[in-house]
């Protein structure tokens, strides 16, 4: 009863060194295919930012984002953003270096809009709207052997759906940050 279940542990433990030094090529396989990321500096100056990315292909991957400031010192002026993007990779490697990237971004921001008093004079004051963007991004990134990902990136879109998108100061968004992360 011992020997098999040590030739099992054995056999158990041979099929998981050969899955490791597989994916330690140069290519890496599709057993590694999600990435979790964050941004560091955001996360200095008071501002969570966490995202997944799902590797599709050697050159294109899917992801989500989620953007929630935690800290007043800084007047963020954004209650929360949620972010899906599409990215198209151009680098050698397994979905590493130059890319493009397609996002929309589910944003609530406290923005100023104009307002007319009780005598028609008009004034601006402090709203919390939730909108759509819809933008384009590009960025680098760089994937070590041990799958530490770190990766640079920044685009830009435009809110779509508001009422008050005239008299806002949100008619366009930014998405940027520097991730580190890890690919297993």
């Amino acid at each position: 009863m011992k020997s098999k279940i040590l030739a099992i542990v054995i056999f158990v433990i041979g099929l998981q060194q050969i899955a490791v030094s597989q994916s330690n090529d140069l290519e890496y396989s599709n057993l590694l295919n999600h990435e979790i990321k964050i941004d560091p500096l955001y996360l200095i100056l008071g501002n969570l930012e966490i995202a997944y990315e799902n590797l599709l292909t050697d050159e294109s991957s899917v992801g989500l984002s989620v953007m929630v400031p935690f800290d007043n010192t800084i007047n963020w002026r954004i209650n929360y953003a949620l972010t899906g993007y599409y990215r198209f990779h151009f680098g050698e490697g397994y979905a590493d270096g130059f890319f493009l990237e397609g996002f929309s971004m589910l944003n609530s921001v406290q923005d100023r809009v104009e307002r007319t008093g009780d005598f028609g004079e008009p004034f601006r004051t402090s709203k919390n709207i939730v909108d759509l963007a819809l933008g384009l991004g590009a960025g680098y990134k760089l994937v070590s052997r041990g799958g530490v990902v770190f990766e640079i990136h920044a685009g830009v879109g435009r809110n779509l759906f508001s009422d008050e998108n005239n008299d806002r100061n949100f008619d366009f968004i930014f998405r940027g940050g520097i991730n580190v992360g890890y690919r297993f």
